[in-house]
C-alpha cells in the first residue's frame, strides 16, 4: 500500500512539473509576442492591440491577482526575468527557464529572448494563430518548416552532396549572388531555397551607399540599431559601433571587441534566419572541431567523417585505437537535449556552455554518454592518441 501511495505521489509530482513547464512555455510565448509588438509600436500603431491581447493571455493563464494589472504593466514586467514576478514553483524547473529578461533597456527583444524563441519557435504558433504577423521574423520559419524546405533537398542527396551543401550553408551564410553561385558549383553543393535578399535590419547607410557587417564568428550579417551592431546569437562577440572614420576607399570603419569589416550590400544575399539559427550557428562549432581533428598529424582528414549517415550524428573520428561518435549540441536549454537524447555516445557542447555539463551528466542515462566541452573533448582525443603511441 505504501509503495502504491509513493507511485501515485511520484506520478502526481511529474504531472505537476509537466503542467508547470507547459505554463511557463505559454507565458514566455505570450511575452515574446507582446515584446515584438511593443518593439514596433511606433511604426505600426496596431501593435497596441497585440500587446493588449497578450496581456489577456497572461491573465487567463495565471491565478486571479497574480498577473500584470494592465498591458503597460506587462511591458514593464517583461524587462525583468519571469522568475522575479510570476509566482510558480520555479525550484522544480530547469534553472535556465524563466531566468532571462524578454525586453532590454532599448525596448527590443534581448539576445536571450531571441535564443529562447529560436529554440522553442514552434510554440509561438500554438493557440495564437490569429495575428501571426506579430510572431518575430526569426521565428516565422520554424525548424519543421526548414526540414520541409532545406532538408527535403538534403534528404535526396548522396552523402557527399549532403556534406558539401551543409558545409556551404555554414561557411557561406552571406555574400553576393555571384559568389554564392560560384561556391555552389565549386563545392558540388545542391541548390536550395536557403538564401534570400539581405533584410533591411541588417543594413545601414553611410553617404550614398548601404553597408553590412558580418559577425566575426558566424559570418552572418549583424543586426543594426542606429550605429550599433550585434550578432543576434548572444554567445558570439558583443556590440560593435560604426565610427565616423573611413578608409581610403570610403568604407566605414567599425570598432568592437575584435576586428570586423563593413561590406557593400550590393547584390548581397544571406541565408534565412531559421537556416542560420539551426544550421549555421551550431555548424560553426562543428566545422571548427572537424578542422581541428583533421589537422592532427596522427588523425588526418581521411579519419574524420562529417555528418555520417546524413547527420545521424555530427562526427565520427578514429583517434588511435578508439572510434569516437560525436554529437555537438549548442542550445540555451540543456533540458531540450535530455528530452531527446543524442544517438552518439560522446555529447559535446561549446566551451561557452560549460555550465551545462553537470546538468547533462545528471539528466542523461547513466553510463550511456560521455559529456564534455569542446576543450574537454580535445583533451580526450589527445589522450587517446598518446595511448596509441
Amino acid at each position: 500500500m505504501a509503495r502504491e501511495q509513493k507511485d501515485v505521489a511520484l506520478t502526481d509530482a511529474v504531472g505537476a512539473r509537466t503542467a508547470t513547464v507547459k505554463l511557463v512555455g505559454d507565458l514566455t510565448t505570450a511575452g515574446l509576442r507582446a515584446a515584438q509588438a511593443w518593439a514596433v509600436r511606433r511604426e505600426q500603431p496596431e501593435a497596441w492591440r497585440e500587446v493588449s491581447r497578450m496581456h489577456g493571455v497572461f491573465l487567463s493563464l495565471l491565478s486571479p491577482g497574480c498577473g500584470p494589472a494592465t498591458p503597460r504593466d506587462l511591458i514593464k514586467f517583461l524587462h525583468r526575468p519571469m522568475r522575479e514576478w510570476v509566482p510558480l514553483a520555479w525550484d522544480s524547473l530547469p534553472e535556465e527557464v524563466g531566468s532571462f529578461k524578454i525586453l532590454g533597456a532599448d525596448d527590443l527583444l534581448t539576445g536571450d529572448a531571441v535564443e529562447y524563441g529560436s529554440d522553442y519557435s514552434e510554440a509561438l504558433f500554438e493557440d495564437h494563430e490569429a495575428g501571426i504577423d506579430w510572431v518575430p521574423r526569426w521565428a516565422r520559419q520554424t525548424f519543421e518548416r526548414v526540414e520541409r524546405s532545406i532538408y527535403t533537398v538534403l534528404s535526396s542527396a548522396g552523402q557527399e552532396e549532403y556534406v558539401a551543401t551543409r558545409q556551404m550553408l555554414i561557411e557561406v551564410p552571406a555574400g553576393t549572388a555571384d559568389r554564392v553561385s560560384d561556391e555552389l558549383h565549386a563545392r558540388g553543393a545542391l541548390h536550395t531555397e536557403a538564401y534570400e535578399p539581405l533584410p533591411p535590419d541588417r543594413q545601414f547607410v553611410v553617404g550614398h551607399e548601404s553597408w553590412y557587417v558580418p559577425c566575426p564568428t558566424c559570418k552572418w550579417p549583424m543586426h543594426v540599431q542606429g550605429a550599433s551592431l550585434a550578432c543576434r546569437y548572444p554567445p558570439h562577440f558583443g556590440r560593435f559601433q560604426v565610427t565616423d572614420e573611413r578608409d581610403d576607399n570610403g568604407t566605414p570603419q567599425v570598432r568592437g571587441p575584435v576586428a570586423a569589416c563593413a561590406l557593400s550590400t550590393a547584390d548581397v544575399v544571406c541565408v534565412h534566419e531559421a537556416v542560420w539559427r539551426y544550421i549555421t550557428v551550431p555548424g560553426v562549432t562543428e566545422v571548427a572541431l572537424m578542422t581541428w581533428l583533421a589537422d592532427q598529424p596522427e588523425i588526418g582528414e581521411e579519419a574524420v567523417t562529417k555528418w555520417p549517415h546524413k547527420d545521424r550524428w555530427d562526427i565520427t573520428v578514429r583517434a588511435g585505437a578508439t572510434v569516437f561518435e560525436v554529437d555537438l549540441k549548442d542550445t540555451r536549454s540543456p533540458s531540450k537535449i535530455t528530452a531527446r537524447p543524442p544517438r552518439a555516445r560522446h555529447v559535446v557542447v561549446p566551451d561557452y556552455r560549460a555550465w551545462q555539463i553537470a546538468q547533462l551528466r545528471r539528466s542523461l542515462p547513466t553510463g550511456r554518454y560521455e559529456v564534455r566541452t569542446v576543450r574537454g573533448f580535445k583533451t580526450a582525443i589527445r589522450n587517446a592518441l598518446k595511448e596509441a603511441r
